[in-house]
């Protein structure tokens, strides 16, 4: 195709009346319009409960890994050694 081709093409399409859409298909076309808002509104459900699925078990794992981490800890177990205790009266 060539320049000259092209812009016959273009011109073309450009003078072409506007498509218009028979009233026989439009029925059908706002049937599926109204299908496809269920379908939508189960999609956007879906995608609701994994987010909040997400979240929650995010959450445990973090708990889990907390609890593990702290069950393991020794530090809080047995009192620091004080200074005082251990040599009696200062002189």
């Amino acid at each position: 195709m060539n320049d000259s081709e092209l812009n016959r093409m273009l011109k073309h399409a450009a003078a072409a009346p506007p498509a218009v859409v028979p009233h026989a298909l439009e029925e059908g076309i706002m049937a599926r319009v109204r299908s496809d808002d269920g379908r939508a509104r189960r999609w956007r459900s879906f995608v609701q409960w994994l987010l909040i699925l997400a979240a929650v078990s995010g959450i445990v794992t973090a708990s889990v890994v907390g609890w593990a981490m702290a069950s393991r800890d020794t530090t809080h177990t047995t009192p620091p050694t004080m200074e005082l205790f251990r040599t009696g009266e200062p002189q």
